[in-house]
Protein backbone atom coordinates (compact mmCIF):
# COMPACT_ATOMS: atom_id res chain seq x y z
CA UNK A 1 0.00 0.00 0.00
CA UNK A 2 1.15 3.04 -0.91
CA UNK A 3 1.85 6.04 2.03
CA UNK A 4 -0.18 8.73 1.55
CA UNK A 5 1.75 12.62 2.81
CA UNK A 6 -0.63 15.35 3.32
CA UNK A 7 1.23 19.11 3.97
CA UNK A 8 -0.90 21.80 6.13
CA UNK A 9 -0.12 24.54 8.29
CA UNK A 10 -0.37 23.65 11.36
CA UNK A 11 -3.05 24.55 13.14
CA UNK A 12 -5.74 25.02 10.58
CA UNK A 13 -9.40 23.70 11.25
CA UNK A 14 -10.70 23.04 8.00
CA UNK A 15 -7.14 21.35 6.88
CA UNK A 16 -7.80 19.32 9.52
CA UNK A 17 -11.61 17.95 8.72
CA UNK A 18 -10.44 17.72 5.49
CA UNK A 19 -7.52 15.38 6.30
CA UNK A 20 -10.06 13.48 8.44
CA UNK A 21 -12.34 13.29 5.76
CA UNK A 22 -9.72 12.07 3.49
CA UNK A 23 -8.16 9.30 5.86
CA UNK A 24 -11.68 8.09 6.41
CA UNK A 25 -12.11 7.48 2.37
CA UNK A 26 -9.44 5.93 1.79
CA UNK A 27 -9.91 3.35 4.27
CA UNK A 28 -13.57 2.61 3.33
CA UNK A 29 -11.94 2.14 -0.55
CA UNK A 30 -9.25 -0.19 0.54
CA UNK A 31 -11.39 -2.04 2.80
CA UNK A 32 -12.05 -5.46 0.41
CA UNK A 33 -13.70 -7.41 3.42
CA UNK A 34 -16.85 -7.22 4.59
CA UNK A 35 -18.70 -8.64 7.81
CA UNK A 36 -22.46 -8.77 7.82
CA UNK A 37 -24.22 -9.56 10.91
CA UNK A 38 -22.18 -7.94 13.53
CA UNK A 39 -19.75 -5.42 14.30
CA UNK A 40 -16.67 -7.90 13.73
CA UNK A 41 -13.73 -8.11 12.16
CA UNK A 42 -14.64 -10.58 8.81
CA UNK A 43 -11.76 -13.47 8.65
CA UNK A 44 -8.80 -12.57 6.44
CA UNK A 45 -9.59 -15.26 3.96
CA UNK A 46 -13.09 -14.17 3.40
CA UNK A 47 -14.50 -11.52 1.13
CA UNK A 48 -17.48 -11.59 2.55
CA UNK A 49 -17.97 -13.00 6.29
CA UNK A 50 -21.86 -13.42 7.83
CA UNK A 51 -21.27 -13.23 11.70
CA UNK A 52 -24.29 -12.78 13.83
CA UNK A 53 -22.65 -12.78 17.36
CA UNK A 54 -19.08 -11.94 18.93
CA UNK A 55 -18.78 -15.89 19.68
CA UNK A 56 -18.95 -16.98 15.77
CA UNK A 57 -22.55 -18.99 16.64
CA UNK A 58 -25.84 -17.80 14.77
CA UNK A 59 -29.35 -18.45 15.28
CA UNK A 60 -30.19 -17.54 11.58
CA UNK A 61 -29.39 -18.76 8.28
CA UNK A 62 -28.27 -17.86 4.55
CA UNK A 63 -31.35 -17.53 2.07
CA UNK A 64 -30.43 -17.76 -1.62
CA UNK A 65 -32.51 -16.64 -4.18
CA UNK A 66 -35.80 -18.41 -4.99
CA UNK A 67 -36.06 -19.33 -8.75
CA UNK A 68 -38.27 -21.30 -10.58
CA UNK A 69 -36.00 -23.38 -13.35
CA UNK A 70 -37.49 -25.01 -15.85
CA UNK A 71 -34.78 -27.41 -16.96
CA UNK A 72 -31.26 -28.24 -16.25
CA UNK A 73 -30.38 -27.32 -19.70
CA UNK A 74 -31.99 -24.10 -19.82
CA UNK A 75 -30.60 -21.11 -17.74
CA UNK A 76 -33.67 -19.02 -17.63
CA UNK A 77 -35.14 -17.18 -15.60
CA UNK A 78 -31.43 -16.31 -16.45
CA UNK A 79 -30.31 -15.11 -19.27
CA UNK A 80 -27.40 -17.19 -19.81
CA UNK A 81 -25.76 -19.97 -17.55
CA UNK A 82 -23.49 -18.31 -15.23
CA UNK A 83 -20.76 -20.53 -13.94
CA UNK A 84 -20.90 -20.40 -10.00
CA UNK A 85 -24.04 -19.03 -9.46
CA UNK A 86 -26.21 -20.88 -6.71
CA UNK A 87 -29.98 -20.26 -6.56
CA UNK A 88 -32.43 -22.03 -4.87
CA UNK A 89 -35.37 -24.06 -7.26
CA UNK A 90 -38.68 -23.77 -6.25
CA UNK A 91 -40.39 -25.09 -9.20
CA UNK A 92 -40.50 -29.14 -9.93
CA UNK A 93 -40.49 -29.06 -14.15
CA UNK A 94 -39.02 -31.27 -16.73
CA UNK A 95 -35.61 -33.03 -14.60
CA UNK A 96 -35.30 -30.52 -12.02
CA UNK A 97 -36.93 -30.45 -8.75
CA UNK A 98 -36.89 -28.23 -5.73
CA UNK A 99 -33.41 -27.68 -3.77
CA UNK A 100 -30.52 -25.56 -4.52
CA UNK A 101 -28.83 -25.58 -7.51
CA UNK A 102 -25.36 -24.14 -8.85
CA UNK A 103 -24.66 -23.42 -12.97
CA UNK A 104 -21.45 -25.42 -13.92
CA UNK A 105 -21.06 -22.85 -16.79
CA UNK A 106 -23.17 -25.27 -19.14
CA UNK A 107 -26.20 -26.64 -16.88
CA UNK A 108 -28.04 -26.25 -13.82
CA UNK A 109 -26.98 -29.25 -11.17
CA UNK A 110 -28.29 -30.32 -8.04
CA UNK A 111 -26.41 -29.69 -4.71
CA UNK A 112 -27.98 -32.36 -2.74
CA UNK A 113 -29.42 -35.19 -4.84
CA UNK A 114 -32.21 -37.38 -3.05
CA UNK A 115 -30.22 -39.92 -2.01
CA UNK A 116 -30.28 -41.42 1.16
CA UNK A 117 -29.13 -44.84 2.70
CA UNK A 118 -31.87 -46.69 1.77
CA UNK A 119 -31.89 -45.60 -1.47
CA UNK A 120 -30.95 -48.52 -3.76
CA UNK A 121 -27.09 -47.90 -5.90
CA UNK A 122 -29.16 -49.21 -8.92
CA UNK A 123 -32.64 -49.87 -10.52
CA UNK A 124 -34.25 -51.14 -13.54
CA UNK A 125 -35.95 -48.47 -15.83
CA UNK A 126 -39.65 -48.52 -15.91
CA UNK A 127 -41.37 -51.10 -18.51
CA UNK A 128 -41.26 -49.10 -21.66
CA UNK A 129 -42.69 -49.82 -25.44
CA UNK A 130 -39.38 -49.22 -28.25
CA UNK A 131 -40.67 -47.72 -31.27
CA UNK A 132 -39.89 -50.13 -34.18
CA UNK A 133 -42.55 -48.13 -36.54
CA UNK A 134 -40.85 -45.48 -38.84
CA UNK A 135 -43.69 -43.62 -38.70
CA UNK A 136 -43.49 -43.07 -35.29
CA UNK A 137 -42.00 -39.36 -34.15
CA UNK A 138 -38.94 -40.87 -32.34
CA UNK A 139 -37.66 -41.83 -36.19
CA UNK A 140 -34.88 -39.89 -38.20
CA UNK A 141 -35.33 -40.76 -41.55
CA UNK A 142 -32.45 -39.12 -43.17
CA UNK A 143 -30.47 -41.02 -40.24
CA UNK A 144 -32.37 -44.01 -39.76
CA UNK A 145 -32.52 -43.82 -36.62
CA UNK A 146 -34.51 -43.56 -33.51
CA UNK A 147 -33.79 -41.49 -30.68
CA UNK A 148 -35.68 -41.64 -27.20
CA UNK A 149 -34.90 -39.81 -24.12
CA UNK A 150 -35.15 -42.57 -21.37
CA UNK A 151 -34.74 -40.17 -18.55
CA UNK A 152 -38.06 -38.14 -19.61
CA UNK A 153 -39.73 -41.39 -19.62
CA UNK A 154 -38.55 -42.15 -16.29
CA UNK A 155 -39.70 -39.24 -15.19
CA UNK A 156 -42.96 -39.69 -16.51
CA UNK A 157 -43.83 -43.10 -15.08
CA UNK A 158 -42.22 -42.27 -11.52
CA UNK A 159 -44.14 -38.68 -11.71
CA UNK A 160 -47.09 -40.75 -12.55
CA UNK A 161 -47.80 -38.07 -15.11
CA UNK A 162 -50.63 -40.16 -16.60
CA UNK A 163 -53.80 -40.29 -14.55
CA UNK A 164 -55.40 -42.55 -16.76
CA UNK A 165 -52.77 -45.40 -16.52
CA UNK A 166 -51.05 -45.51 -13.40
CA UNK A 167 -52.13 -44.90 -9.65
CA UNK A 168 -50.93 -45.13 -6.08
CA UNK A 169 -51.94 -46.41 -2.91
CA UNK A 170 -54.40 -44.71 -0.16
CA UNK A 171 -51.54 -41.61 1.64
CA UNK A 172 -49.16 -43.18 -0.62
CA UNK A 173 -46.67 -39.82 -1.47
CA UNK A 174 -44.47 -39.63 -4.04
CA UNK A 175 -41.36 -41.73 -5.70
CA UNK A 176 -37.98 -40.06 -5.57
CA UNK A 177 -36.76 -38.64 -8.85
CA UNK A 178 -33.22 -38.04 -9.64
CA UNK A 179 -32.21 -35.61 -11.97
CA UNK A 180 -30.55 -36.97 -15.17
CA UNK A 181 -26.51 -35.89 -14.62
CA UNK A 182 -27.21 -37.57 -11.09
CA UNK A 183 -27.20 -41.60 -12.93
CA UNK A 184 -25.50 -43.62 -15.24
CA UNK A 185 -27.08 -45.41 -18.25
CA UNK A 186 -26.63 -49.30 -19.02
CA UNK A 187 -27.77 -51.72 -21.14
CA UNK A 188 -27.18 -55.22 -20.32
CA UNK A 189 -29.50 -56.79 -22.96
CA UNK A 190 -30.38 -56.07 -25.86
CA UNK A 191 -31.83 -58.10 -29.25
CA UNK A 192 -28.90 -57.94 -31.34
CA UNK A 193 -30.64 -59.43 -34.41
CA UNK A 194 -33.20 -56.79 -34.21
CA UNK A 195 -31.18 -53.60 -32.75
CA UNK A 196 -27.98 -52.16 -34.33
CA UNK A 197 -25.62 -49.08 -33.36
CA UNK A 198 -26.88 -48.47 -29.88
CA UNK A 199 -25.80 -45.76 -28.25
CA UNK A 200 -26.71 -43.94 -24.86
CA UNK A 201 -25.67 -40.66 -23.59
CA UNK A 202 -24.57 -39.63 -20.33
CA UNK A 203 -27.95 -38.20 -19.59
CA UNK A 204 -29.85 -41.21 -20.71
CA UNK A 205 -30.58 -40.34 -24.45
CA UNK A 206 -30.83 -43.73 -26.55
CA UNK A 207 -30.44 -44.01 -30.11
CA UNK A 208 -30.65 -46.95 -31.68
CA UNK A 209 -31.39 -48.48 -35.82
CA UNK A 210 -33.30 -51.84 -36.98
CA UNK A 211 -31.26 -54.38 -38.98
CA UNK A 212 -33.45 -54.34 -42.73
CA UNK A 213 -34.99 -57.44 -42.23
CA UNK A 214 -35.54 -58.61 -39.01
CA UNK A 215 -38.42 -61.26 -36.51
CA UNK A 216 -39.79 -60.34 -33.18
CA UNK A 217 -39.24 -63.00 -31.06
CA UNK A 218 -39.22 -63.64 -27.01
CA UNK A 219 -36.16 -62.27 -26.70
CA UNK A 220 -36.95 -58.46 -28.20
CA UNK A 221 -36.14 -56.39 -25.71
CA UNK A 222 -34.19 -54.43 -24.24
CA UNK A 223 -32.72 -54.13 -19.97
CA UNK A 224 -32.01 -50.57 -19.10
CA UNK A 225 -30.67 -50.21 -15.78
CA UNK A 226 -29.89 -47.03 -14.01
CA UNK A 227 -26.57 -46.60 -11.59
CA UNK A 228 -27.04 -43.65 -8.92
CA UNK A 229 -23.59 -42.01 -9.07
Amino acid sequence: MKQITIFMKKGTTLNRLLLLCLVICFCQITQAQVTIGSGEIPNADALLDLTETSTGTSSKGLLLPRVSLSSTALASPLSAHVAGMTVYNTATAGDVTPGHYYNDGNKWVKLFPEVSSVTPKFFYMPSIVLPTDTADPSYNSGTQEFTVNLHELYIEQFGLTKSTSSVKGVGATTLPVLTSDALEYFITYYDNTVFQNVTLSNVGVLKYKLFTQFTYSEKTFMNIVFKVK
